[in-house]
């Protein structure tokens, strides 16, 4: 008997896929220096360093220029902690590569726009 209901919860198990999510960043929404680095997973100061190096977009908001970090900011951390996990904390290295990242983007989007036309 114990075989027959281990063999039904099997059966009635329902398979689970995994597909992957388009990020879509909500619009207005922004975020403080210490939210976002929490939200990112990184210490403050690595959130610092990549905004000094030019790899994060900050905002700064009047009228005392305090940071602020869109939720498209946060994916890119996120994105550059995963590179610099695997190739090391170089940062020229993430520079280029994000540099190159954000032409294709760019790329793609003139050429979806092209597509419409």
């Amino acid at each position: 008997m114990k075989n027959r209901s281990r063999k039904m919860r099997q059966d009635q198990e329902v398979p689970t896929h995994h597909a992957l999510e388009l990020f879509q960043p909500r619009p207005n929404v922004l975020y403080g220096l210490e939210a976002a680095a929490h939200i990112a997973g990184v210490p403050r100061r690595t959130l610092l360093i990549y905004c000094r190096f030019g790899l994060v977009p900050t905002l700064f908001q009047p009228p005392y220029g305090v940071m602020a970090f869109t939720e498209e900011a946060i994916h890119t951390v996120r994105r550059i902690e995963q590179v610099r996990k695997l190739h090391g904390p170089n940062l020229p290295l993430l520079k280029a590569l994000f540099t190159l990242l954000e032409e294709v983007e760019q790329l793609r989007a003139e050429l979806r726009f092209l597509r419409q036309l």
